[in-house]
């Protein structure tokens, strides 16, 4: 029997062969490869070295400056995430719980929330001096939830709501006086019944319970004692202003007047806001200066914020913190 040879030009001529077909087989998986990592699409923003500045700004000259909690959807970019930029014309300036309204610095056209007849709204702790009482609605709740406080504290019921924004002050008024600031919807003016007869509230006896708690309902004595100088009006106890209970609560703590609130406010902004804490949630108020007939104001793309002009230049931005 022949023996077999090997033969090496054979199996020279197979390995190359088969090595050229592995060699083929991973070039062709390495260009699938390639061009399937190519075809991913990645959608959204993300945060680079040097990201893009994409802007989206609001104009329209109705922003609701209500005292309704609102929230937006506008998107600024990544460089301020969570937050959009909202430019407020200057016939906003008026409009807002924290809007300083005098005979300087008149009320403007705009409203303040959706107002309510006292009548159909009230509690039975309190009365009213007349069928056509209106308020806006958040001060009204307020104020219904402080008179079910006050009864309960001093069983009393003898408060008079004498006026809102439409105030009685002719001959043998008991509220001697009517305030510019009234046409907000926000104000209230109290009178006492006692002994079948009506007084004026001299922020005295039980019924100074309300001078001393009013804060934590989000009203404030709008011209309190000793604050003549800032506020230009002597005491004046029976005149109510909501602004809030945040707001309130923050004037209430820092004996401030609307004045000395407002000035304070001024030196808070966007990168270094005022933080408080009311009824265990976290605000941030800053400011933001108008300029050239419009403010710029940033605000969180989610969350509750609130607007206020001050009516003299400046808007008011209060947000809750997450």
């Amino acid at each position: 029997m022949a023996k077999g040879r090997f033969r090496w030009k054979r199996f020279l001529a197979a390995t190359v062969v088969f090595c050229g077909c592995i060699y083929g087989a991973d070039s062709v998986r390495r260009d699938m490869r390639q061009k399937n990592t190519s075809s991913i699409i990645v959608n959204g923003d993300f945060s680079s070295d040097k990201p893009e500045k994409r802007t989206e700004k609001s104009t329209d000259e109705t922003v609701n400056l209500s005292n309704d909690p609102q929230a937006t959807t506008i998107f600024e970019g990544v460089q301020n995430l969570g937050f959009s930029e909202l430019t407020i014309p200057d016939s906003q300036l008026s409009s807002g719980m924290l809007a300083i309204i005098d005979d300087e610095h008149p009320a403007g056209k705009s409203t303040n929330g959706t107002m309510v007849n006292l009548l159909k709204y009230k509690n039975e702790y309190y009365t009213l001096v007349s069928e056509s009482v209106k308020l806006n609605e958040e001060a009204a709740d307020a104020f219904n939830r402080m008179m079910t406080d006050y009864y309960e504290a001093t069983e009393l019921t003898d408060f008079i709501v004498y006026g809102t924004n439409d105030t009685f002050t002719g001959e043998g008024s008991y509220c001697p006086e009517y305030f510019p600031e009234s046409a907000t919807g926000n104000t209230v003016d109290l009178a006492v019944s006692a002994c079948g007869g009506i007084f004026a509230y001299d922020g005295c006896d039980a019924e100074s319970w309300v001078i001393d708690n009013c804060t934590k309902y989000g009203f404030i004595v709008r011209y309190p004692e000793g604050k003549t100088a800032k506020t230009g009006h002597e005491f004046c106890p029976w005149h109510l202003r909501y602004v809030g209970e945040v707001h309130a609560s923050v004037m209430g703590e820092k004996n401030f007047c609307l004045e000395e609130y407002i000035d304070f406010l001024k030196g808070y902004s966007f990168d270094n806001a005022f933080s408080c804490t009311c009824n265990g949630v976290t605000y941030e108020i800053y400011t933001s200066e108008a300029k050239d007939g419009a403010a710029s104001a940033r605000v969180p793309v989610s969350g509750k914020y609130t607007i206020s002009g001050d009516n003299i230049g400046t808007y008011i931005i209060t947000t809750e913190k997450n």
